[in-house]
């Protein structure tokens, strides 16, 4: 009979699931900590998703790869273009 006062993690929580997962050279983050480390919402982060965002499930949780996940957000910075210079205009003398 166990006795501990602890209470078991639910197998489905995200706490229950590895921060981190090494795979090869690629460093994986669970998905609400990924949002964390950028200061986003999952919910804001998960937008870049259609975008064609880097992502791979591990036992149903969402994992992104730090490295290309960081790449991804650097390519998806824009750059306002300065609207092109207008031409002066001479002034047209009207003719009686």
């Amino acid at each position: 009979m166990d006795t501990s006062t602890k209470q078991r993690l639910d197998p489905r929580s995200l706490e229950a699931h590895p921060e981190r997962i090494v795979v090869a050279d690629e460093t994986f983050l669970r998905d609400d900590k990924m949002a964390e480390k950028h200061g986003v919402s999952k919910r804001t982060q998960q937008r870049g998703d259609r975008d064609g965002a880097p992502y791979r499930f591990f036992g149903g949780v969402k994992y992104r790869p730090e490295r290309r996940y960081d790449q991804f957000i650097l390519g998806s910075i824009q750059i306002r273009q300065s609207p092109p210079h207008k031409r002066i205009q001479k002034k047209r003398r009207r003719t009686r």
